[in-house]
């Protein structure tokens, strides 16, 4: 049995700790800079809590961690457990700036560590039903993908480490918007990018006092803190081969819920065409079939995306080989589309990668 430890005992860390449990995996450790937090999660999985990694570090018993915390500390906590013989699930995003990446990129391979980073999309049943299309070809030639994320009042912890550039390294293009473009390259074929034009607002959250919510996670807001980020980004990324993703995501933003549902997945192929609610239940499809068009719905069982994708990382563990989880390269390239559009936000052009 994999023993784990858990780095970040917030939200998500307690999420990734129940996936590990529902997978048959322990959780050993638990490390939270709040020990109180840290041995209110502990003692729910029968594991020890410390405010610090050096127990993790030192525990030849526990081969693998989860690091669930505030962006800025994904960098280097991921090189000190590397550099402490441990395999790594990382939270998304895999570090601030794509320079942050390549040393992680570089120490996973010289170490010979598995270091996957969080992007469940690819386990969820919508994800996983859309690559299966891909492959047996229902699509013909992808040469354009929709990504779209509206959240109408969405803004994480206002004021807080969310909304800090320093800590967070961008707004909900870095915190959401990583999903669409992972999700995009991993259905695409990891196609290499060519160029991007890309646009990041600021609009809600900087208005802090004037900024009307119905829930917040990571809540609740902080007005003597900061905004500095995005709270909206769209963008076009053209590919090597052609093929393009129009990337829409919003944290908050005045679309009306009856033009658009919240999000929206599409891929346009040359045989055929699939779309998808993020978090949905089914598929549609669209293909040529005996000289005619034809569409159908798709309906798709429930699943665990977190219990799904740290089963996956145990896997890789065991075997020393990546399954569908998102290798660093791959994550990396994620990074990098991000830090393009942002280039090309503060240029107010088309930037070249």
């Amino acid at each position: 049995m994999l023993r784990l430890g858990i780095i970040g005992a917030g939200a998500i860390g307690e999420k990734h700790a129940e996936a590990a449990a529902a997978a048959g995996l322990q959780v050993a450790g638990v490390v939270d800079q709040n020990l109180d937090q840290a041995e209110r999660l502990a003692v729910q999985h029968n594991a020890y809590a410390a405010s610090d990694c050096e127990s993790l570090w030192g525990d030849s018993s526990i081969q693998a961690v989860v690091i669930a915390v505030p962006n800025s500390l994904h960098r280097p906590l991921a090189v000190d457990a590397m550099r402490a013989g441990k395999d790594v699930l990382l939270e998304k995003p895999m570090g601030l700036t794509a320079t942050d990446c390549d040393e992680l990129v570089e120490l996973a391979e010289d170490s010979g560590r598995i270091l996957q980073v969080g992007y469940a999309h690819r386990f969820t049943s919508v994800g996983r039903a859309a690559k299966q299309c891909v492959l047996a070809g229902d699509l013909g030639q992808i040469y354009h993908a929709k990504a779209h994320l509206h959240l109408r009042r969405g803004i994480p912890g206002l004021g807080k480490w969310f909304t800090t550039k320093s800590l967070s390294g961008g707004g909900v293009l870095i915190d959401a918007g990583v999903h669409l473009i992972d999700l995009a390259q991993h259905l695409m074929g990891y196609p290499r990018t060519a160029t991007v034009s890309g646009k990041a607002y600021s609009v809600f959250g900087v208005k802090m006092r004037e900024y009307v919510y119905e829930s917040m996670w990571a809540g609740p807001p902080d007005y003597q803190g900061t905004f500095d980020v995005d709270d909206h980004a769209t963008a076009l990324v053209t590919f090597e081969d052609g093929a393009t993703l129009d990337l829409q995501v919003a944290w908050a933003c005045n679309l009306p819920q009856a033009s658009a549902p919240d999000s929206m997945f599409a891929l346009l192929g040359d045989r055929g065409g699939v779309s998808f609610e993020l978090f949905g239940d089914h598929l549609n499809l669209r293909t040529e079939s005996e000289g005619r068009n034809t569409e159908r719905r798709v309906e798709l069982p429930e699943a665990d995306r977190l219990v799904l994708q740290i089963e996956d990382f145990a896997g890789a563990v065991a075997t020393r080989r990546y399954g569908t989880g998102a290798t660093p390269t791959q994550a990396r390239d994620v990074q990098s589309i991000v830090d393009l559009i942002y280039h090309s936000s503060d240029a107010n052009q088309v930037v070249y990668a």
